[in-house]
């Protein structure tokens, strides 16, 4: 191994990432490590890289600034249609099990894209579904890609590439799903790139599954060449909560490099030719074994799903009106709140039921329970941001927004809401009213310190949450 930088520089190095990113460098990897530190000191605008390194062991670095650096040391290589063998079994058994399962209830379906660099995996999740799903027009999909780098995050919602990302891809896939640009680039179709939404998410770090940041309540998770980087205490921390994010009978698809019953061995390992995918098994999916490699028929005929308990059928999902008529107007945060009549806080019991219905996709149960509550309590700002939230995942953005007004208007300090109508903003393509909503959402986490719990976030402090919106301003969309 040869380095520049002294050994006990990089063993102290070595051992602060782990401790503050997760992320893993043993010995025989340094070479590696001192080569992305070099990298790294260049954003920080460090010319000497030991000077950098002496920097970063000596100063309190923001969540913020340990995100770039762990942005560094990670590897954002991608392409389309990856492992095809395992797209294969996406859309030869797994996606077609979901569409009959749900196509007579309540038809939504949810993927996260958990590391998802420069776009090419979420995009190519897409595809699979408009592929598998005859009519995706009357589905509510949801597909959430996440990253730890806003910068690789604008670039993946840019939605365009080279050459290089379409290596050994089909040929159908670039010419249906690309148009072409100048200088050899290639933009996703519109219809495929308005299905998914790119968000800032530090799988270290970050609570979830949470409503608050959409990661409760999948179906599917693409997690692949991401854990690969972390401590094993890390990545099993990351098993275990992507087992919580997902609905009774989900899957959890990890690279072929992360394979491992000793990590997740909290899920079902089931074959598939030439890809293994980790089921999330409960009462409503036990009656289903495991198939070893020996009993994996070709194509996995034996594999079956069942989703979570069914939501009544015909679940209305508004058409939404001109964002003037809905948004609560993101102006001087108010100095005063109304007097409360009862007590604010939300019952913890009633709150964790809500929850756990909406975790395990029941939204119309969830929601029903808290209008209940509401009904009971109308003072409550914290059951009407619970509200609101579910509301977001069933796309009732009119009703979201409403909510999110009353939890403002009862508490006019309720940084979430704020923070929830910028990115119900971003969703609908409004920027400038994203941005005062998060600038009021950052004006309110001012006051706060920064271990406080912020209410109705499952424990996500003050200042984690400002780090969050600054991340998500450097990665939307020309805020």
């Amino acid at each position: 191994m040869k380095t520049s930088l002294p050994e006990s520089l990089l063993s102290q190095l070595s051992e602060y990432i782990s401790l503050k990113t997760a992320l893993h460098f043993p010995r025989e990897q340094w070479e590696d490590l001192e080569r992305k530190t070099v990298s790294a000191a260049k954003e920080f605008d460090f010319s000497d890289p030991e000077a950098f390194v002496r920097w970063v062991l000596a100063s309190p670095l923001t969540s913020g600034q340990l995100d770039t650096l762990a942005s560094h040391l990670t590897i954002h290589e991608t392409y389309f249609w990856r492992e095809p063998l395992v797209f294969d079994a996406l859309c030869g058994r797994i996606l077609p099990e979901l569409v009959r399962a749900r196509a007579g209830g309540e038809k939504r379906l949810r993927l996260w894209s958990a590391g998802c660099a420069t776009g090419e995996e979420p995009y190519s999740l897409a595809i699979a579904l408009r592929r598998v799903v005859p009519d995706p027009e009357n589905w509510h999909i949801t597909i959430l890609a996440t990253d730890i780098s806003p910068r690789v995050l604008r670039k993946a919602a840019a939605g365009v590439y080279g050459d290089w990302s379409f290596r050994n891809v089909p040929p159908w896939l670039k010419e249906k799903y690309f148009l072409p640009k100048e200088k050899g680039r290639y933009e996703v179709v519109p219809e495929i790139r308005k299905m998914v939404t790119f968000a800032y998410l530090n799988l270290a770090e970050d609570i979830y599954p949470s409503p608050l940041n959409n990661t409760n309540a999948m179906d599917i998770i693409f997690c692949r060449n991401v854990t690969m980087y972390f401590t094993p205490e890390s990545t099993a921390k990351v098993g275990r909560n992507f087992f919580r994010a997902l609905v009774g009978g989900g899957c959890l698809m990890v690279g072929a490099s992360e394979l491992s019953q000793q990590v997740f061995n909290i899920f079902t390992p089931v074959n598939f030719p030439g890809a293994i995918v980790y089921r999330k098994e409960d009462r409503e999916t036990r009656n289903f074994p495991a198939l070893s490699a020996e009993e994996a028929l070709p194509g996995a005929e034996n594999f079956a799903l069942l989703p979570g308990p069914a939501s009544a059928a015909g679940q209305e999902t508004l058409a939404p009106r001109p964002v003037e008529n809905v948004i609560v107007r993101a102006v001087e945060v108010p100095a005063a709140r109304p007097a409360p009549q009862v007590a604010v806080e939300t019952p913890p019991a009633l709150s964790l039921e809500v929850r756990a219905l909406a975790n395990q996709g029941r939204l119309t149960e969830a929601l029903a329970l808290c209008e209940k509550a509401i009904a009971a309590n109308k003072m409550n700002p914290g059951l009407h941001f619970l509200c609101a939230i579910i509301l977001q995942e069933l796309d009732r953005s009119v009703e979201e927004a409403s909510s999110l007004k009353r939890t403002l208007y009862l508490d006019p300090d309720f940084a979430p809401a704020y923070y929830s109508l910028g990115n119900l903003m971003l969703r609908r393509g409004d920027v400038p009213a994203a941005q005062k909503y998060f600038e009021n959402a950052l004006t309110l986490l001012n006051k706060f310190g920064q271990g406080d719990i912020l209410p109705e976030s499952e424990g996500l402090t003050a200042g984690r949450l400002k780090e969050i919106i600054q991340a998500t301003i450097l990665t939307g969309a020309d805020l």
